[in-house]
């Protein structure tokens, strides 16, 4: 029995490539020792499996592979259950003892494997383009939870309006000459995927003074444009107010915002304070918090107008009834 599930845990191995070699040589050879207990060989298995999905996670490139590697990890699970339940009928207490463990371990090794199927695997070149003040690594980690091979880099480029944005059309525009900045300067290619960053602050009503991210995302191979507001964070008054009063008249960009941002003002009033997280001393949540919700909000749009965008060119892969239009939701 233990051999015969040996030999395809072999060829799973197998499908993970050449980097994966080690993490398959370490197994077997330590694997060879323990097949006269069946305890032993589960426990070290087990592990072993557990670095192998790693390895695909961390080495993969090619979707087919991917899929065909995760296919044959969760058969393989599947039939070790049935074969060591067996096992576990001739064997008694022990046996059952052990068919428990890789009843419980199985679960969770079949819905790791469940997980990784839903993600997608095209790969994805991002390039960000944000101040240095902003924490972009949510960004990363939320392309990366929605497209399996994403790789990010990050730039600094200004937008040439206004030191302090106000209002959420000026940071769309602000987040719009970043782009154009970046692709000015060469930074990002045509075929790469942009989001552009831009903090400002809006008063809401009257007295009330709040700050809030726009995001954008620019894919111009599959025509994909389409920006995302962060929930509101209270500012306090007398911050937004002193950046307002240090504002001249004749400000040449006054009609974008301010002179002098509410970073700039923060780090006068309250040095002690880590301008990338000035959230939580003021409102009690992180701005990493605030990111992270709307990084995650817009990598699922851009994955769905992604998947919609691929579902036209090949009309033959959906029917019209399953398409979604996420224009039509976003008008509604």
């Amino acid at each position: 029995m233990l051999s015969h599930l040996w030999m395809d845990l072999d060829e799973t191995l197998d499908g993970l490539g050449s980097k994966a070699g080690q993490v398959k040589d370490t197994l077997f050879n330590k694997g060879s020792q323990a097949q006269a207990g069946v305890w032993n060989w589960f426990t070290y298995a087990k592990d072993q499996i557990d670095a192998s999905l790693v390895t695909a996670n961390n080495y993969l490139e090619d979707s087919p592979a991917i899929q065909a590697t995760t296919n044959r990890i969760y058969s393989v699970g599947e039939e070790a259950h049935k074969k060591l339940a067996q096992a576990g009928a001739y064997t008694g207490v022990i046996g059952h003892n052990v068919v428990s463990q890789v009843q419980s371990y199985g679960q969770v090794l079949l819905s790791t494997v469940d997980l990784a199927k839903q993600r997608d695997a095209t790969p994805i070149n991002l390039n960000i383009i944000s101040d240095k003040h902003i924490d972009t690594s949510s960004l990363t980690t939320a392309f990366q939870e929605n497209f399996y091979n994403t790789t990010s880099e990050t730039y600094d480029v200004v937008s040439g309006l206004s030191a302090q944005i106000v209002g959420p059309s000026a940071a769309l525009e602000g987040c719009k000459l970043r782009i154009l900045g970046a692709r000015a300067q060469n930074l990002v290619t045509d075929d790469s995927v942009v989001v552009a960053v831009e903090s400002f602050i809006n008063e809401i009503v009257p007295g009330t003074w709040v700050e809030q991210f726009c995001m954008l995302v620019s894919d111009l191979p599959h025509e994909v444009d389409l920006h995302v507001f962060s929930q509101p964070v209270n500012v306090p008054t007398s911050l937004a107010l002193k950046s307002k009063d240090a504002t001249p008249a004749e400000y040449a960009l006054r009609s974008s915002g301010y002179a002098k941002s509410i970073i700039e003002v923060i780090s006068e009033t309250f040095p002690d304070v880590h301008i990338k997280d000035w959230y939580t001393p003021f409102v009690g949540i992180s701005n990493h918090a605030v990111l992270s919700l709307v990084s995650r909000l817009l990598a699922a749009l851009y994955h769905q107008r992604l998947v919609n965008t691929l579902a036209l060119s090949q009309p033959d892969v959906r029917g019209e009834e399953d398409e979604l239009d996420v224009d039509a939701m976003e008008r509604s």
